[in-house]
């Protein structure tokens, strides 16, 4: 197989087994490109989404396993082939598009590698691209919403608190976001005015990704405080998927370019905002700081039930403590 033609594949290959898939767009093939060297990408199309125990891949590819095991832990530091360091006999596969994904594990570590700055351009291009081509065409909501532990309301329950949600995954950590780092390297005259360090591992994927010098452990404590100001920058926490939490603005990250086309793209949390009347001064605050523009400022704030999202981020900036969250009304109480 020429060279041109394992990256062909390996982006067909990828396309057709991950649950929201990817065209191959030359941009997608040049994050591939980038990614993988020709006998990596091989190695990849032979391992598949699904992968394999060592012993299994040993035996169906016919390649010893002390160098097999090697070749695996370059493509991991790399950030294409993924397991769980935890387990004493590990699943090895190759790493799709689905949260942590190949637009995103190339720059969670920062600038690691001589490449990575061309990879962060060709990355920014192909997250438009799995927009628009991928999640776009989906037809349905597919991204979750967490409402800000700081902005929950009494009767919310451990279920429907981020922080405790994630508390028995035993494992956190820490990335540049993948959108933003895409960003600054593309356009670094114009970098997002957002956080940068916001991509939050748990579990599996964070003990694979501390391993591989992608991202950096943290305490359940320092987890809670970074989500907390996370939301007071602005940020929407979102996902919660093979442990992987986005923290989303609307200037960089694909869900807010899916939105922005107009796709059916959040899952609402189980909250919305509601302004209090009395107290409410109009400054118009909250409507500022809402990424999704379900905030009206007349008299007072009015919000919009069916596009508000329930995230809280207009919460902790209120002067007047005016805006709170309150549990979504169900259809038949609408």
């Amino acid at each position: 197989m020429s060279e041109n033609d394992v990256y062909e594949e390996l982006a067909k290959m990828i396309g057709e087994e991950d649950v929201v898939g990817m065209p191959p767009t030359p941009a997608f093939i040049d994050v591939l490109r980038l990614q993988f060297a020709p006998d990596e990408a091989d190695l990849a199309l032979k391992i598949h989404l699904s992968g394999g125990t060592l012993d299994e891949l040993s035996e169906r590819l016919g390649i010893e396993k002390t160098k097999l095991y090697e070749k695996f832990m370059v493509m991991a530091d790399k950030g294409t082939i993924i397991y769980d360091p935890a387990d004493e006999d590990p699943v090895y596969r190759c790493v799709g598009m689905t949260a942590g994904g190949l637009t995103e594990t190339g720059v969670w570590g920062g600038i690691r590698f001589p490449y990575t700055v061309e990879l962060g351009k060709a990355i920014y291009r192909a997250m438009r691209d799995h927009s628009e081509l991928a999640l776009g065409k989906l037809g349905f909501p597919y991204t979750p919403v967490w409402a800000a532990k700081m902005a929950l309301p009494e009767d919310a329950t451990p279920e429907e608190d981020l922080t405790e949600a994630i508390k028995e995954a035993g494992h956190w950590s820490i990335s540049p976001c993948p959108c933003r780092m895409a960003r600054v390297l593309t356009t670094p005259e114009d970098p997002c005015q957002h956080m940068l360090h916001t991509c939050v591992h748990t579990g599996a994927l964070s003990r694979w990704a501390v391993k591989h010098g992608m991202a950096r452990e943290l305490t359940h404590e320092q987890m809670v405080e970074l989500l907390r100001e996370c939301n007071e920058d602005g940020l929407v926490h979102t996902i919660n998927i093979y442990g992987q939490i986005c923290n989303c603005c609307e200037d960089c990250c694909g869900i807010f370019e899916t939105f922005k086309m107009g796709a059916p793209t959040f899952i609402p949390s189980p909250f919305m905002a509601q302004a209090n009347e009395d107290t409410c001064t109009a400054c118009g605050t909250c409507a500022e700081r809402c990424p999704v523009d379900a905030i009206e400022v007349d008299a007072f704030a009015i919000v919009s039930q069916d596009k508000c999202i329930g995230c809280g981020v207009c919460v902790p900036t209120c002067p007047a403590d005016a805006i709170n969250l309150i549990r979504r009304p169900t259809p038949e109480q609408a």
